[in-house]
């Protein structure tokens, strides 16, 4: 595909509807151009592939792989009978209930086809197979900060299984949760006017508790997570959480009219939790956060969009700038016409509130370009959605070696110092505070993490 690049340097498919970032039917139809034999290891890809396709992908590989295998017969039964039931098996239409169906039963079809090859190691096939980065953009801050502890979390250190972060979160939230709805208030909650304030929030917080114990799942917490690396807020994430408190509280056939204001009290509570135990659990992401948002601040109050130098040399300027509105009446209706131009002053909030995700997009996109460069030295076939490296299934190894190394050769790259040393020179007159103590993350580990990419 031709692409293009945004000002962060991400690259993007210019075709409007048939591209590898469209939707699972667009990606179940697409093909490398290539075929290549799978060779001893591309069924056994292909077979964690669709393990991942169907949301299993909380699991090692060899047990990513044994789903598939244990679901042979609905594999095969999705490429003979696709719409088909077999009243023999327990799962009808099985391919239909992945998470990507559409991608789903285009691995169905190459595992069958390879395995009815007689020779799967000899099948020429041109899926291809996905590996994609463990909530990345913590991944990069992890790598950002050293952070041990972060990184662990996000799976930049060897182990045996995936670390998932989300569950990581949702454990101690549901575990403070929990303590604060068993506790028995030592004060007198007839009259409400009477309290003081901590005794109003203690007993609010209490409330809250009670309501919400029970419901938090992984679900419950994913979105707010997922976001906190892009600056999410606190509004942002209340309404994240009570989109799916709602919903719950629903299915035990609460009247959700009538206690609108509880919940909404309770997401209040239960988006600070989750954001306090982000806070802990990431200390080094949070700490370089506030340093890129501090920054950020510095840079603006000078009426100067924020901008830097990616690694790759991308030079990276954010558009945010005041729009200027005309209206204008003609005998049919009015038109409002919008004026963009880099003459208008900067929008400073936007300006701070958009670089620490904008720099870390700045990184992934620069980790995305450098591993496409190595698989282009190795004679290799790559294609990337930002954080999903795709190959073929023979070639799986050696891109996850590929993608480990340049990884690790971006972060050993001052980032952060050169991006100071950058604006220092190109403000002179701002005193940029330091640069947070880095932690002893050892980014050579990524090498050997099984999980960093999956």
């Amino acid at each position: 595909y031709p692409y293009n690049m945004d000002f962060r340097g991400r690259a993007y498919p210019i075709p409007p509807y048939l591209s590898n970032i469209g939707s699972d039917l667009c990606r179940g139809l697409l093909t490398f151009a290539e075929s290549k034999p799978l060779g001893p290891r591309g069924l056994y890809w292909l077979k964690v592939h669709l393990a991942n396709l169907g949301g299993n992908d909380k699991i090692t590989f060899d047990e990513r792989a044994q789903f598939t295998d244990d679901n042979m017969e609905n594999v095969r039964l999705a490429v003979t009978h696709p719409f088909g039931k077999n009243p023999e098996l327990k799962e009808t239409q099985w391919w239909m209930k992945l998470d990507d169906p559409f991608q789903g039963l285009a691995a169905c079809h190459e595992i069958i086809n390879a395995i009815d090859s007689g020779d799967p190691e000899s099948y020429m096939c041109a899926m291809p197979v996905h590996m994609d980065g463990s909530c990345n953009g913590l991944q990069h801050y992890a790598a950002l900060g050293l952070d041990t502890g972060g990184g662990a979390a996000v799976n930049l250190c060897k182990s045996d299984k995936p670390s998932d972060v989300y569950i990581g979160v949702m454990e101690e939230v549901v575990r403070l949760v929990a303590e604060e709805a068993s506790k028995k208030l030592d004060f007198d909650t007839s009259n409400l006017d009477q309290l003081s304030t901590e005794q109003m929030k203690a007993f609010r917080s209490n409330k809250s508790a009670k309501l919400v114990n029970g419901l938090i799942d992984r679900g419950v917490v994913k979105r707010t997570v997922m976001t906190s690396v892009y600056g999410v807020t606190f509004i942002g994430a209340k309404e994240q959480i009570r989109e799916k408190i709602t919903e719950k509280l629903e299915e035990k056939g609460h009247d959700i009219d009538d206690i609108n204001d509880d919940i909404f009290q309770a997401c209040s509570y239960l988006a600070k939790i989750t954001m306090d135990v982000m806070g802990q659990l990431f200390v080094g992401a949070k700490e370089t956060m506030n340093w890129l948002t501090t920054s950020a601040r510095l840079i603006s109050a000078y009426e100067q969009p924020v901008a830097w130098i990616s690694p790759i040399g991308v030079p990276c300027v954010q558009p945010y700038r005041q729009q200027r509105s005309y209206m204008v009446t003609t005998f049919l209706q009015k038109v409002t016409l919008v004026d963009n131009s880099d003459e208008l002053p900067v929008h400073k909030s936007r300006q701070v509130s958009a670089f620490p995700p904008n720099y870390v997009h700045s990184l992934d996109s620069s980790h995305m370009l450098l591993t496409a460069l190595e698989m282009e030295k190795r004679g290799l076939t790559f294609s990337a959605v930002h954080d999903s490296f795709w190959t073929h299934a023979c070639d799986v190894d050696e891109m996850n070696e590929a993608l480990r190394e340049s990884f690790v050769d971006l972060y050993k790259q001052p980032l952060l110092e050169n991006l100071k040393a950058g604006w220092e020179m190109r403000y002179p007159d701002i005193d940029f505070p330091d640069i947070p103590q880095k932690g002893d993350l050892d980014l050579d580990e990524v090498k050997s993490a099984p999980y960093f990419f999956q």
